[in-house]
């Protein structure tokens, strides 16, 4: 697991620092920061942050503006912009960009903690697929217990972005072992560590892409790529034992030969 990174690009000095303590005090990670565009693309570039905080009037020839294109175009990074309140004209070309959000200098923790939450559900929202919403939909409507899920975990690129206490926590997909459920909650057991939250398993299996993760269990779901060995009604995944039906089993065995 780790922190949500979060690159800040400022050229005023006095107000990047006070945004990177703020950053850092709701757990999450500033991993660089810059007062350029050009320098905040190449970091981007090496970094790959999660999100980025971008000064609308940056100085120089390339803008905010011009370093927002390049990141939703190139690498597919959501940013909210930062402002004073700029003319109508700079405002309106900010807009055509569709940012996730606008944060007004002199900035709050509580507007940045709000700004990036946002953002990035947001995000995870447009980038799933249409079967994925469809299924999530019909998850909903099934599920009472959903009313009670204030903060699911969002799916963003190869990670499940998961609420703890008051920022997210990042667990990359490649890394969850399985994840199993336990009543109206799920474990989600990764590199030895696991995971508590409130959740169904039925939406986890929405949430997550269907080649990696399967089913194995009425309360396991597995990362197809972590099983160490299949037997008759178990199978083994980091040394730990996991029920698997026969149905389940059969459907499994077809998917890894095909």
């Amino acid at each position: 697991m780790e922190k949500v990174k979060v690159l800040v690009v400022e050229d005023e000095m006095i107000i990047a620092q006070s945004i990177v303590s703020m950053i850092e005090k709701m757990g999450y990670e500033c991993v660089g920061t810059a007062i350029r565009a050009i320098k905040g693309l190449e970091l981007a570039r090496a970094l790959k942050p999660d999100i980025a905080l971008l000064d609308i009037s940056l100085k120089g020839a390339e803008t905010g503006i011009w370093l927002a294109e390049q990141l939703k175009r190139e690498l597919n990074i959501p940013y909210v912009f930062l402002t004073s309140l700029g003319d109508k004209k700079t405002i309106e070309e900010a807009t055509a960009t569709m940012p996730y959000g606008y944060l007004l200098k002199p900035v709050a923790q509580q507007g940045v903690y709000a700004a990036i939450e946002t953002a990035l559900a947001r995000f995870s929202h447009e980038q799933r697929t249409p079967a994925q919403k469809e299924v999530s939909m019909s998850v909903v409507k099934d599920a009472e217990v959903l009313e009670e899920i204030k903060n699911p975990p969002l799916l963003i690129k190869d990670a499940l972005f998961i609420k703890d206490e008051y920022q997210y926590v990042k667990i990359t997909l490649s890394e969850i072992d399985y994840i199993k459920s336990d009543g109206n909650y799920v474990e989600i057991h990764s590199q030895g560590k696991q995971k508590v939250l409130k959740e169904t398993l039925k939406n986890m299996e929405a949430k997550l892409p269907s080649e990696h993760f399967f089913q194995v269990h009425r309360s396991f779901l597995v990362n197809v790529s972590k099983i160490e060995r299949i037997g008759g009604n178990t199978i083994r995944i980091n040394d730990q034992e996991i029920p698997i039906v026969k149905e389940k089993r059969d459907a499994l065995l077809a998917i890894l030969a095909g």
